[in-house]
């Protein structure tokens, strides 16, 4: 058991700072497996000097954008350029790939998506125009296309490195106490267990201080649709956390933080579950100087009556959170209900 908590530390670790992470073969796809920092992709242009022009600016200005509920600016995508000419096998092995081909030969805009074309996972995206003016309006047609199918392969990547490493121990725990399943890396601790509730901690020791990702999970019962109440899900977060989750020092404890960002919640069909409110927000520690980004799925249960949320919150002090946030979403998109995958 210590060993492969030791192995998923390493794993999350790596994982978070956006180190490389490379595997061996890929033997269901017969493919070498991807290779490349996470939340990362390769911008391929015909030259330096487009994306170094309006057409770089367009692309930076869309996957650059900041990443939202985070207490300091972090892009959602860290980019890199290389040119046509110089895109060889080296760089075909990276697992996202967006290629921007100008060619005034072509009568109408052409948009190629495809998995897994040199190496597994991998996305490759492919747009060709004429010139800019087919640029614009075409990528202004897909980007968000475009961003869902990089952010789904940064999931599925994450969710692989994280099956190498789950605690079986937590998963049982979880179908026993609430009916479903999450793939949890070991090194998670157990800091409560109560009634409707648990909260795990995972924690990587440095120098000057911890790195603490945890993840809170609590139910409650389904009375109406009021539980999608964006100031409903808060308070009902505040109330449990305040119970249960206390901070470093006495007579302290969690809460959401309202002083700088304002929590956000959204409705989605995009989760597992089909139908889910997300919440993005900062979560602080009263009477003491505790905070960091939080993010949250609240939805029903499909077995019971009851409303589930899946709450999870970073501490990483003057550090970057967006790669921790990202980990925690692929965790939670491991969920599934007595052992079988929910079906959209």
């Amino acid at each position: 058991m210590k060993s492969r908590n030791r192995i998923s530390l390493a794993l999350l670790l790596t994982m978070a700072l956006g180190f490389t992470m490379t595997s061996c073969m890929n033997e269901k796809q017969g493919k070498d497996r991807s290779t490349g920092k996470t939340n990362e992709i390769l911008v391929v242009t015909d030259t330096r000097q487009q994306w170094e022009g309006a057409l770089g600016d367009t692309i930076r200005a869309f996957f650059e954008k900041e990443m939202p509920g985070l207490p300091q600016p972090e892009p959602l995508y860290n980019l890199l350029n290389v040119s046509s000419g110089d895109f060889n096998k080296t760089f075909k092995k990276l697992h996202s790939v967006l290629i921007i081909t100008v060619d005034p030969s072509v009568n109408e805009p052409v948009v190629e998506m495809k998995k897994d074309v040199w190496t597994s996972p991998q996305q490759v995206i492919k747009m060709t125009v004429k010139d800019m003016d087919w640029f614009n309006s075409t990528f202004h047609q897909y980007r968000d296309v475009f961003l869902k199918l990089f952010s789904d392969l940064e999931t599925q990547r994450t969710i692989q490195y994280f099956d190498m490493a789950k605690s079986i121990r937590l998963k049982e725990l979880l179908m026993d106490k609430f009916g479903f399943s999450l793939d949890i890396p070991g090194g998670f601790s157990i800091m409560k267990d109560a009634d409707g509730f648990l909260w795990l901690q995972q924690s990587v020791h440095k120098v000057k201080e911890d790195i603490h990702m945890g993840i809170i999970i609590y139910e409650q019962p389904y009375t109406d649709t009021s539980a999608f109440n964006p100031d409903k899900i808060i308070e009902r977060r505040d109330s449990v956390t305040m119970l249960y989750v206390p901070g470093p020092s006495e007579g302290s404890y969690m809460v959401v933080s309202r002083k700088f960002i304002l929590p956000k919640t959204m409705t989605t069909q995009e989760y597992i579950t089909g139908y889910a409110a997300e919440t993005r927000g900062l979560w602080m520690v009263v009477n003491d100087f505790m905070g960091g980004p939080f993010l949250s799925y609240t939805f029903v249960d499909p077995n019971n009556e009851t409303i589930i949320t899946l709450d999870g919150y970073v501490y990483n002090p003057n550090g970057m959170k967006r790669n921790f946030i990202r980990q925690l979403e692929a965790i939670f998109n491991t969920l599934k209900f007595t052992g079988k995958p929910i079906e959209k």
